[in-house]
């Protein structure tokens, strides 16, 4: 019995068991970054949503990036080129939310600096699966995301408030505590002054809010928490390398290796039959796909169509080809070398083909540019084909070159190609082309309700363009100065002078609001355009 109760007693020891772990202390450090934290989470909330608050959100990122930075130097953490690549790459992408104008890209840009900032800070407390170029970046990426925020012990509210090692929060919690006690006798004793009208007047002046204010301040508030946590929690669980057990290299391996099971007949015996497929139906749609490299439309069909159509196939192919580009790679047996050779050429076959694909659908999009022009849909097409034509390139040179790690240099190639279209400016260079084909005669027309799309960057073309327009207007003489009124350039100066003035009252509307200016709207995009209108105007 004695024996028994002593090792019920060992069993139950809150030192021995991990059931009962003892609650994680806090330094001043952690208690400090925690209220940092809070205010992130605070001004996170403020600049949501990000398409319409892009400088508030690149300012939260600047702020995330730098504070996070200051607080991993005193923490002393070990800062590597990959940290410092993948930092500069979420700060410098995060660049276009004020380079650029286009909503889609803000989005895109915020999601990625966010997420590379969760792989920044795993990157420089060394909780990835392994250092350099790792083909498990994926998986690291993931577990910074969805795993180490959400690991280990301790959270936010503890290192808030925390007494030990932290007079911060004891401060800051006394203060917060002192403000709730006095809300009854505050408002009591308002009331009773509230009797005097000039009280009441001044007060007004001073605390003037609106309804709405208020109620967009608490809901910030309130999900500052939730916010404030995950940053903290991403912090600390990173410093504790709480997840380190729960992925590691080993497993990967071996559920790599447990997945290897399908015999090489089996793949092909899976594969052919689709590049049978392909192969028939290239043959039977030749005549419709080279006429995109012969610059001819095929018959019954018009230009968006034509485009369209390759667009999509090309979107619905790649994809399919990618999955079994990877199911191959996965599921196929390895380490017989008459198999491996097989695989790569199935491999390869499936690229080629999707390259020819590709190169159809890119020479259809150039015919519909060449007729139409430029749009954001048409360049952001554009720029997917070219990031899905370097993957695809990569999977071939991956097949006789090994020590290319396909997975980082794919994620690399497409982020740098994002950067160089967010920051480029592309809705500026669109308005450029377009405007320049109308002026030289190669472009038939343009539609002046496309500015609603590419926004600001484009009022300053669409001044030059004005401009141009009133300078081959005083050219004409008084005998075709009628025939003039009924050509595209004089109805095309009616409608941009039409939306030009409607722009320019928005803008007046804008500079009329001087206690709440939107100054988080601004972009250069948007500065380049109020100079543009007031240079118009003079």
């Amino acid at each position: 019995m004695q024996n028994f109760s002593s090792s019920a007693v060992y069993s139950f020891d809150k030192g021995n068991n991990e059931l009962f772990k003892a609650p994680r202390k806090f330094d001043f450090l952690d208690s400090v970054w925690s209220w940092i934290s809070l205010i992130l989470g605070y001004v996170f909330c403020r600049a949501f949503p990000v398409i319409s608050k892009p400088l508030y959100s690149l300012i939260f990122l600047i702020l995330l990036y730098s504070s996070t930075t200051v607080m991993l130097v005193l923490k002393k953490a070990k800062f590597g080129k990959s940290a410092i690549c993948v930092g500069l790459s979420g700060l410098l992408i995060s660049l276009s939310m004020f380079l650029s104008g286009n909503t889609v890209i803000h989005t895109f840009a915020f999601g990625y600096a966010f997420f590379a900032y969760c792989y920044y800070v795993a990157v420089a407390t060394e909780n990835r699966l392994e250092g350099g170029i790792s083909s498990y970046i994926l998986i690291d990426f993931l577990k910074a995301v969805l795993v180490i925020p959400f690991s280990g012990m301790g959270g936010i509210i503890s290192a808030l408030f925390s007494k030990k090692n932290n007079k911060l929060g004891s401060v800051v919690g006394k203060i917060i505590l002192g403000v709730i006690i006095t809300i009854v006798p505050t408002t009591v004793v308002f009331s009773l002054l509230s009797f005097d009208s000039g009280f009441t007047n001044l007060f007004g002046k001073i605390f003037s809010f609106n309804l709405g204010d208020i109620i967009s301040q608490i809901v910030s508030i309130i999900f500052a928490f939730p916010v404030g946590a995950y940053i903290f929690r991403l912090f600390v669980s990173s410093f504790d390398k709480s997840a380190k057990k729960l992925v590691t290299v080993e497993g990967c391996k071996k559920v790599s290796k447990d997945a290897s099971f399908a015999p090489i007949i089996t793949v092909f015996s899976a594969t052919l039959p689709l590049l049978f497929i392909y192969v028939v139906f290239f043959i039977s749609q030749w005549q419709y796909y080279v006429s995109g490299f012969l610059g001819k439309l095929p018959e019954n069909l018009n230009y968006a169509t034509y485009a369209r159509e390759g667009f999509f196939q090309l979107l619905a192919v790649s994809a399919i080809n990618l999955a079994v580009i990877a199911a191959i790679g996965i599921f196929a047996k390895k380490g017989s070398k008459a198999g491996d050779f097989a695989t790569k050429i199935l491999k390869i076959t499936i690229c080629v083909f999707t390259l020819v694909l590709i190169s159809t659908a890119i020479s259809k999009l150039v015919l519909y540019i060449d007729e139409h022009g430029l749009t954001p849909k048409r360049v952001h097409a554009f720029w997917f084909m070219a990031v899905l034509t370097l993957i695809f390139i990569f999977v071939i040179l991956k097949q006789f070159t090994y020590k290319i790690k396909l997975i980082p240099l794919s994620l690399a190639a497409t982020v740098i190609m994002f950067f160089a279209l967010g920051v480029s400016g592309s809705d500026g260079f669109i308005a450029k082309y377009n405007v320049d084909r109308y002026l030289n005669g190669s472009l038939d027309r343009i539609i002046v309700s496309d500015l609603e799309k590419l926004g600001d960057a484009a009022v300053p073309q669409y001044v030059r363009l004005e401009k141009e327009l009133k300078e081959r207007e005083k050219s004409i003489s008084e005998n075709n100065y009628y025939e003039y009124t009924q050509s595209k350039d004089a109805h095309l100066l009616i409608d941009l002078d039409t939306c030009l003035n409607e722009y320019t009252h928005k803008l007046l509307n804008e500079y009329s609001r001087t206690s709440n200016y939107e100054w988080y709207e601004i972009t250069l995009p948007k500065i380049l355009a109020k100079a543009a209108i007031k240079q118009r105007n003079i």
